[in-house]
């Protein structure tokens, strides 16, 4: 079973590694100080009653990250994505078998791509497959792909906030 939650908590974590998760009595908010120097304006980034966990307010962060209109915040998700696409051999039988599903295991080789990076899918809607033309060996071809964010490190932190620090002046 996919973890929507958890893979936004990535997300979120990969554009911002010093994002927190406050629990109060009445509500969950995520904190992300790279997003309030970008947006120049507050570092909340989400919100979500408590009573519904944490899960929510991730998938909230993810949502209002993703759809931001902010064009700082699209050049930040644009500079630190990583297109993934890769071909995946199988032989006929193993596509016949009823148990074998192309496309969970399509995206479990992206993911195990992606994690090799540290990063974390963009948009898990956003990826494709495609069939190509047999193999001379005969063995059914496909082609799949997806989006993902690269965990930006301290030291571009660092110097991003720099620029945005000079650019005020």
């Amino acid at each position: 079973m996919f973890d929507h939650a958890a893979d936004a908590e990535r997300l979120v974590r990969c554009f911002d590694p010093d994002a927190s998760l406050v629990e109060g009595a009445s509500e969950h908010l995520i904190i992300s100080p790279r997003w309030g120097r970008i947006r120049r304006s507050h570092t909340l980034l989400a919100t979500s009653p408590s009573s519904l966990g944490t899960g929510p307010v991730w998938l909230t962060a993810r949502q209002n990250l993703l759809t931001c209109r902010d064009r700082s915040i699209q050049l930040a998700i644009a500079t630190y994505h990583y297109r993934v696409r890769m071909t995946a051999r199988f032989p006929i039988d193993t596509l016949r078998d009823p148990n074998f599903d192309l496309h969970r295991h399509c995206h479990a080789l992206l993911d195990r791509c992606g994690h090799e990076k540290c990063a974390a899918i963009i948009r898990r809607e956003a990826f494709w497959i495609r069939s190509l033309t047999p193999d001379p060996d005969g063995l059914a071809q496909f082609e799949c792909g997806n989006t993902f964010l690269v965990a930006i490190t301290p030291s571009a932190i660092m110097a991003e906030a720099k620029t945005l620090i000079g650019g005020e002046r």
